[in-house]
């Protein structure tokens, strides 16, 4: 099985990501936007093992304000993930899903889209193509999903996004740093 290496300190990235959520929860939010796997808010980023609340279909999305944490749940993690296996022309057989603590999940108000970044792994039986495939920037996606569309696969990333994969305010959402090996790119806006 192939190891994927991420390159930031996750107990930082926790308490980073903990500590704005605190900040977060003191302030005046509207409610949680709907959309794809619409749930409540975590209190921190790579939220694989939340228990999210479903909201109903039919509840109001914003328009404005700061992105906001979701829980990830199994159905956002599965909708990715075949997205991902298409997008990367890997067999879906041969892929065992996101890779624990790799999943962030958010909603940005302000652009009425969801975005995900999540790392991947093969399963026992995938085939050496398959793993080595699923190496460096292939082991991981960046996807969007415009409230009530499909997911998109966006582009493949190695460790972190770089500065400008992601919108800034969902790098600072999730407690992210561009790694040092990132080709400078023009900034994504929210």
């Amino acid at each position: 099985m192939v190891k994927i290496s991420l390159r930031r300190p996750v107990g930082l990235v926790f308490a980073l990501v903990l500590a704005g959520a605190a900040l977060a929860a003191c302030s005046n939010s509207p409610s949680t936007p709907s959309g794809s796997g619409g749930t409540t808010p975590t209190a921190a980023g790579g939220n694989n093992g939340s228990a999210p609340t479903t909201q109903s279909p039919g509840a109001t999305t914003t328009t404005s304000g700061a992105p906001r944490n979701l829980a990830a749940t199994a159905a956002v993690k599965a909708s990715i993930t075949a997205v991902y296996v298409a997008a990367r022309n890997l067999p879906a057989s041969q892929v065992a899903g996101t890779a624990p603590g790799t999943v962030y999940y958010a909603y940005v108000p302000s652009t009425q889209t969801y975005w995900a970044i999540a790392g991947f792994e093969p399963n026992g039986s995938a085939t050496m193509q398959t793993q080595v495939a699923m190496q460096d920037d292939g082991c991981c996606g960046i996807f969007t999903q415009t409230a009530g569309g499909n997911w998109t696969f966006v582009s493949g990333y190695l460790g972190e996004p770089c500065t400008g994969q992601i919108p800034a305010s969902l790098m600072a959402l999730w407690g992210l740093q561009p790694p040092g090996d990132c080709a400078p790119a023009a900034t994504t806006t929210t």
